[in-house]
């Protein structure tokens, strides 16, 4: 798919995935970050991720999907990994998805 329904205000809206940055697991919620806005999804994370396209949208924590298109920078320290967003925000990669940074990794 090319977009996701989302909820805001009471009312289901379609974010186009090119939009998204990072999802972020909230117990059997997620929620999903855009750049202005965030949305909230009554699916879990584990149920978004099949509909992804994996080429663009990569596990890196078991908490955090992200767009690679969004991604401003990685870095490794003392054997982790971390992704800085375009937005700013700092994910830690989960030591069982170490394996999914090679996709990044030319």
């Amino acid at each position: 798919p090319k977009s996701i329904l989302a909820e805001e205000g009471g009312r289901l809206k379609r974010v186009s995935l090119g939009d998204v940055c990072y999802l972020k697991a909230a117990g059997d919620y997620t929620v999903i970050h855009c750049a202005m806005k965030q949305y909230l999804s009554s699916s879990g994370i584990g149920a978004i991720e099949k509909r992804l396209d994996p080429s663009l949208f990569i596990r890196v924590h078991r908490s955090f999907i992200i767009n690679i298109e969004h991604l401003g920078a990685c870095y490794r320290d003392i054997g982790r990994w971390y992704l800085t967003m375009e937005d700013g925000r700092q994910i830690n990669v989960g030591k069982h998805y170490q394996e999914n940074m090679k996709q990044l990794i030319l």
